[in-house]
């Protein structure tokens, strides 16, 4: 069945929606760590990591 890409745009939202609802609510009731760091790419562009 071809789906339209308004359909398609909207399922793709709504999905990714719904993965971030998941990630909010696992990240409020764990416990977790961030290490940063920072590296320069060849155009001395500043990057940092997470």
């Amino acid at each position: 069945m071809p789906l339209s890409n308004n359909t398609f745009s909207r399922r793709i939202f709504e999905m990714s929606e719904d993965v971030e609802i998941q990630l909010v609510e696992k990240l409020k009731t764990r416990k977790f760590s961030l290490h940063m760091d920072s590296s320069t790419l060849r155009e001395s562009e500043a990057v940092l990591i997470t």
